[in-house]
């Protein structure tokens, strides 16, 4: 029986303790020596120092400088870092905000999300993959990046696989995350996409990784100050049924981890709503904005609450507030455009809940605290009568949809000519009916799925599980039994050049199940092209057996044509001179 998510995260957590218990007297003498240098209240050259609060004084001389406008479409040309480690300082920020964050990103999809972060400033990134040349695309120092080395397939998709490759590599992890973060880390941030092999099967070690550095640096209650950003595979899009089942063990486990308070916040990214939103943007281009716009909102809340406002002002307690009320959490951003209706500004509190990257299904009754940030051009703010009463509607209008949840207002002006309003919204129940899509089997249907472009020979990982869908959907159709395939057949499969992918799989199946006669699929039930196919394809462990079963069939089909090889070569769709060839190697006998 699956063993349940809290019952393994506390043998994680018990894993953390012991180590930390070893390690003890070490870590004492480090907080010490860093108290004795009080290194918490210096603030080396270049360095911005980021607490949980800060003073009105301070924040009001921050906004002074700083336009909140220009915040929507930041765009920081990458700098080159020479890593420069003293002690425990780690990679220095460039961001000023209320909570220092620390960034692991696994996975390609997590390396993505982490970049983008590290593009705004956020420095203290780490990625983490089994795949090379996934970490070779990301932008980020070489320093930064980790590959966990393991046996077998490097694009592998089994969570166990990347299970294993952090387990493998804990130590190194952890070390290697102190040298990144330093000491000066308020919360550490997980990004992985669900469905893939490495990012889904690593991200419950690395939440425990993550736990155990914040305990060393001194943190208290690490289960609050550890997140997660997952990204969600698109409904109908899913490319293996693998990708599905992922998906759905993953989520599932850090849904419930969120709402047992194991990890603060969980930030679902649902692909099934952005595909439906932008439908004709290129998947390279949709990627690149998907991951910058969370960013930036994720972003612009931890900059605000640390600035000044003659307003009411969303302060850095508040915004802790929310980032650790545990369960999941969702965000938005709407510019309102006809200021002159009372009722625009209330209107676009409600489409901040609607029209989002993130998931779909929360229930909003289960709110348990949650920010509203009204910004406002200068003379907008000073000259538009009725807007402070606007902006008051609108905050009731929030307080009434999240029921009984707490309410941190914040209202901020800055240069620009046009008001926006931004919700954040924390504590929220597990999105149910989104998680029991991906368990439907009508989440992924190869016969629909969109396959072009999808060359099937890259990726091998897909191909035994594509078979077997195939397999059982053929058994379902008739009402007979499942089949199987045999160790022989499944390394053909492996190894065939399938050019015509996935739908020469489902052919290839519907063919196998249809001639075998027994329950384990043999070789001999193959289509004859795969059987026939060139040599090259295939390593010579597997010609040693398929040439008995080549041998087999030709002599099957020479006697069915009383040696006629005209149309023996036409049934087995093979030339004259390759069946010649055939004939004189595999040592058949014509009478």
């Amino acid at each position: 029986m699956e063993e349940r998510p809290i019952n393994k995260q506390k043998k994680a957590e018990e894993r953390g303790i012991n180590t930390a218990v070893a390690q003890k007297a070490r870590h004492a003498h480090i907080v010490q020596k860093a108290n004795s240098q009080n290194l918490c209240h210096e603030k080396p050259k270049g360095q911005v120092k980021h607490t949980g609060s800060c003073s009105k004084e301070h924040r009001a001389s921050s906004a002074a400088g700083f336009d909140i406008n220009n915040w929507g479409l930041p765009a920081l040309d990458l700098e080159e870092y020479e890593d420069n480690i003293k002690g425990e300082t780690g990679v220095p920020d460039e961001v000023k905000g209320s909570i220092s964050y620390a960034w692991i990103g696994t996975g390609q999809c997590g390396g993505r999300t982490v970049t983008s972060f590290y593009d705004l400033g956020y420095r203290k990134v780490l990625a983490v993959n089994t795949n090379r040349s996934d970490l070779n695309s990301l932008d980020i120092p070489q320093s930064q990046k980790f590959l966990m080395s393991t046996v077998g397939d490097e694009n592998s998709r089994n969570m166990e696989r990347g299970e294993k490759a952090v387990i493998q590599h804990r130590q190194d992890i952890f070390h290697l995350s102190r040298r990144i973060f330093g000491s000066h880390v308020d919360h550490i941030m997980l990004c992985f996409g669900a469905g893939g092999g490495a990012g889904s099967g690593s991200v419950v070690e690395l939440v425990d990784i993550a736990k155990r550095y914040a305990r060393s640096i001194g943190l208290k209650n690490p289960s609050r100050k550890v997140g997660v950003i997952m990204t969600l595979p698109a409904a109908g899009k899913v490319v293996s049924p693998l990708v599905a089942e992922n998906a759905y063990k993953v989520a599932n486990e850090l849904s419930q981890m969120a709402v047992f308070g194991q990890i603060s916040p969980l930030i679902i990214v649902d692909n099934d709503k952005i595909n439906r939103v932008y439908p004709g943007m290129a998947a390279n281009e949709l990627w690149l904005n998907i991951n910058t716009t969370v960013a930036n909102l994720f972003s612009f809340f931890n900059k605000v609450s640390a600035l000044g406002t003659r307003y009411t002002s969303f302060d850095p307690l508040d915004y802790l507030n929310i980032i650790e009320s545990g369960g999941c959490l969702t965000m938005g951003r709407t510019k309102v455009d006809r200021l002159d209706n009372p009722f625009s500004i209330s209107d676009a509190v409600k489409n901040n809940l609607k029209q989002t990257l993130f998931v779909k299904g929360l229930d909003l009754s289960t709110v348990k605290v949650c920010g509203c940030i009204v910004v406002g051009g200068k003379k907008l703010m000073a000259n538009l009568g009725g807007l402070q009463e606007n902006i008051n509607y609108a905050f009731d209008v929030l307080s009434d949809i999240t029921g009984d949840a707490t309410i941190h207002r914040g209202i901020y002006e800055d240069n620009s000519n046009s008001l926006k309003v931004y919700t954040i919204i924390g504590g929220i129940d597990n999105p149910t009916d989104r998680l029991e899509e991906l368990k439907q089997d009508l989440y992924f249907r190869p016969d629909i799925v969109e396959t072009e472009g999808m060359l099937l020979r890259e990726r091998k990982e897909d191909i035994l599980y594509l078979a077997e869908y195939f397999l059982s959907k053929e058994a379902h159709f008739y009402g007979r039994e499942d089949k199987i395939l045999s160790p022989e057949v499944k390394k053909i499969l492996l190894h065939y050049s399938w050019p015509g992918n996935v739908p020469e799989l489902a052919k290839a199946m519907k063919h196998a199940y249809e001639l075998s006669l027994d329950r384990e699929i043999q070789p001999d039930a193959l289509p004859f092209k795969i059987i026939f196919a060139d040599s090259e394809h295939y390593p010579e462990q597997i010609m040693v057996f398929l040439g008995s079963v080549k041998r087999e069939i030709i002599i099957k089909t020479l006697e069915l044509f009383k040696g006629n090889k005209h149309h023996a070569t036409r049934i087995l769709g093979i030339e004259p001179k390759q069946l010649d060839y055939l004939i004189e190697n595999l040592y058949i006998r014509l009478d």
